[in-house]
């Protein structure tokens, strides 16, 4: 019974020993975190370059091509991708080998870095997104299939210039200052 006895002050007295002490915080302090900044590039071109590169209408819809692969490569980077995917096996065999992806998203506070036209036809559109502290905590306490629904981005702070163009020492035809 003495033993009994012994045994159990000297357990408690563990427990309580590696009790923490005073307020406890799990992780880092949100205030530490930096944001970060996604850049990301998205490319469109003409069906046919040689042809197709003095129609401006055709020059625009390959601008506009590039800015929405920037647009959709963004979200992929902030909130991911889903992917369907199916193989056949004849034989031991691959006879057929198919995958989709599926991007849903909703991107605000985006900022356009850069347009640029290559001497190749092909139009480039740099991107980036500066995610902040929130976004960063709430990610981090989520599942990953609830990010998107409970983690919106917010809107950018102090005096980021969403939508400001800029392209410089390029290989481009044009450029905005």
């Amino acid at each position: 019974m003495t033993l009994r006895w012994i045994f159990v002050s000297v357990l408690a007295a563990v427990m309580i020993g590696c009790a923490p002490v005073g307020q406890y915080q799990n992780g880092s302090d949100n205030r530490d975190l930096e944001p970060i900044t996604v850049r990301v590039s998205g490319f469109g071109t003409y069906e046919d370059a040689s042809r197709d590169r003095s129609n401006t209408r055709k020059r625009l819809l390959a601008r506009r091509a590039s800015q929405l692969d920037a647009y959709r490569n963004l979200a992929e980077r902030v909130y991911g991708t889903v992917i369907f995917g199916s193989s056949t096996v004849s034989d031991f065999v691959l006879s057929n080998d198919m995958f989709r992806t599926y991007v849903d998203s909703y991107i605000r506070g985006a900022k356009m870095v850069a347009v640029n036209e290559h001497s190749d036809g092909v139009f480039e559109t740099v991107m980036e997104l500066k995610l902040e502290t929130e976004f960063r905590s709430c990610v981090a306490q989520v599942s990953d299939i609830q990010v998107q629904d409970l983690c919106p981005i917010p809107v950018p702070r102090d005096s980021d210039s969403t939508g400001d163009v800029q392209a410089r020492s390029v290989d481009s035809l044009y450029y905005l200052d």
